[in-house]
């Protein structure tokens, strides 16, 4: 055909190109029926009756005229449609079917301003290549049976290409119009198709996921053609601008819808899903009624800084949560996730390769189908490093007698310096001895320690890294020193101790010995009582000391050591002379 045809005035009741009009693509969008728009299972969560409603005018909107993925053109002055055909259909042979599929009955008065419909299947469209955002962990790009790729950040990833994440690993991709996803650990997807009309911005997306997981942010243009698909081999997930989550296996397909409207089909069936729904189905039976997703943990206690990995934070529990999962990305964006842990009790934990920086925190709780809650989302500091020493002396809990102890952990490898710190509680608040700057890897109390309960710990300081966190509190116990025996009493050929009684149960351990340092004793006793009577000892000076041993305890520190001066007995000696001279005479 060349040159410009001529426009025929045609009727609005019998168009013999009716039967042109696209037939509708079922694969992705339908009418629910009345066994998938009823919610029938037991133990799941009704949507509210608002909710509901929204179904029904979603519903409406994707009636089988709306489901042909029409492009609304809004018509300028001077368009006919011969010259809309040119410039934006596949061949000019469609323009006599825009006229019938429209019902215009005058081709050559068209008024300014007013809409046209044009299936999407007419319309000519521009191929385009996704970009990799961001990369974590191993990820492959599979070009053909023999071509594999490592992905990396800002590779273009072509219509055609398989991609592969790996069991820690996850990559996000960038769509020309601005759309989002991010790929999770131990997916396999093919990218089946991006491209764009040439008649409007409307981007049409499809993938098909064998396995895996898959996040998705979904640019809205109202009317301009775009739409973004998912197919599993379990069902279909279709929207056009959203915010949603697909995992599927080989005989399961999950979705929950974050912001917008999803629709979940398969051959047997098909569920509206609206923001804050979600939906399972497999393969054989239609997807389950839509159910309220769980809600979002609440993270305000956790704290602004983690200083020590693994993280392992408590938070409170969510009603209807079977386990929960927390996810870290670097940055303030979730990219690429860096770490992705779940816990089966209300924790989030992280992995123990998390770089320092700031990471975005996002925590959702998981029922009982597996359906993943609406998300919670904080930054929060990661400041682990330079790692503390390990801590030696004293052990944790450890029963320390010395109130001046000494106190020793593990010496870098390399050049460091380290900050101690000692006080009378686990927080720290108020501490007791704070020196920074140390060159040895341990440190002796200056001055005599009260008994008592302590905590210590030791951090690493590095120039390039400044100073890492501390290490974990090390508790240990000063106990009271043991009894100060009072001035013996020698008499006769027996001396007597005694000192203040302890509490009940408690024995005494006792010794004396000519060495101030009792390195060698004379007497070695143990007693259930707060006295002794032992023989006379030699004269000269003697020391002797006491402490106390309690049930279940070490020994506690010995009391101070009295130093006593045992004298001559010149009567005894006189008794054993005497009788000596008299034989001698």
């Amino acid at each position: 055909m060349t040159g410009r045809p001529r426009f025929r005035r045609v009727r609005q009741a019998t168009s013999k190109h009716a039967n042109d009009r696209p037939r509708t693509d079922t694969r992705s969008i339908s009418m629910p029926n009345s066994a998938t728009a009823r919610h029938t299972g037991k133990g799941s969560r009704r949507l509210p009756a608002c909710l509901l409603g929204s179904f029904a005018v979603w519903a409406c909107a994707l009636c089988p005229s709306a489901i042909a993925d029409d492009y609304r053109y809004t018509i300028q002055r001077g368009d006919n449609p011969w010259n809309i055909t040119q410039r934006f259909l596949k061949d000019v042979a469609y323009w006599p079917r825009i006229q019938e599929y429209n019902q215009i009955a005058d081709a050559t008065a068209l008024r300014p301003g007013t809409m046209l419909r044009i299936p999407v299947t007419w319309m000519r469209a521009i191929s385009q290549a996704v970009t990799i955002a961001d990369v974590h962990g191993k990820v492959l790009l599979e070009h053909g049976r023999a071509s594999t790729t490592p992905a990396s950040a800002g590779m273009a990833v072509a219509p055609g290409t398989i991609l592969r994440t790996g069991s820690d690993a996850s990559v996000s991709l960038q769509f020309p119009d601005g759309s989002r996803t991010l790929i999770g650990p131990s997916t396999v997807l093919r990218l089946v198709e991006v491209r764009r009309l040439a008649a409007s911005a409307g981007q049409q997306v499809r993938f098909e996921l064998q396995q895996g997981e898959m996040e998705n942010e979904v640019t809205s243009r109202p009317g301009s053609g775009g739409r973004f698909v998912i197919e599993a081999p379990a069902a279909t997930a279709a929207v056009r601008g959203t915010r949603f989550r697909v995992a599927a296996t080989a005989g399961r397909m999950r979705n929950e819808t974050l912001q917008g409207t999803v629709a979940l089909r398969n051959r047997k069936g098909m569920t509206l899903l609206p923001a804050g729904a979600g939906s399972y189905a497999h393969t054989g039976k239609a997807p389950s009624a839509a159910q309220a997703l769980l809600p979002a943990p609440v993270l305000d206690a956790l704290p602004a800084r983690i200083e020590r990995l693994p993280a392992r934070l408590e938070i409170p529990a969510v009603a209807g949560a079977k386990a929960y999962r927390s996810q870290f990305a670097p940055g303030d964006t979730l990219a690429a996730v860096q770490s992705d842990r779940s816990s089966t009790t209300a924790h989030v934990l992280s992995t123990d390769d998390l770089p320092d920086g700031v990471h975005r925190l996002r925590v959702r709780a998981i029922d009982g189908q597996g359906l993943e809650g609406v998300d919670a989302e904080r930054t929060i500091v990661i400041d682990a490093r330079p790692e503390p020493p390990f801590t030696t002396e004293p052990t944790a809990d450890a029963w320390v007698v010395d109130e001046r102890p000494a106190f020793r952990w593990s010496k870098s490898s390399e050049p460091a310096r380290y900050h101690f710190q000692l006080a009378a509680d686990r927080t720290f608040r108020a501490p007791l001895t704070d020196r920074a700057g140390l060159e040895q890897a341990e440190w002796i109390v200056e001055q005599p320690l009260a008994p008592g309960d302590y905590f210590w710990r030791v951090a690493l300081e590095t120039a390039a890294e400044g100073r890492g966190p501390f290490s974990d509190p090390q508790r240990f116990t000063l106990p009271p020193p043991g009894p100060q025996p009072q001035p013996p009493d020698v008499d006769g050929d027996r001396m007597e101790l005694r000192w203040r009684a302890g509490d009940a149960g408690e024995r005494y351990q006792v010794q004396t010995s000519r060495d101030p340092a009792f390195g060698t004793t004379e007497i070695d006793r143990i007693t259930a009582e707060p006295r002794l009577s032992l023989p006379r000892p030699e004269p000269g000076i003697l020391h002797l000391r006491v402490r106390t041993l309690a049930a279940d305890t070490p020994p506690g520190p010995w009391g101070k050591a009295q130093q006593v001066e045992i004298p001559h007995d010149h009567w005894r000696a006189l008794l054993i002379l005497v009788p000596a001279l008299f034989l001698a005479l």
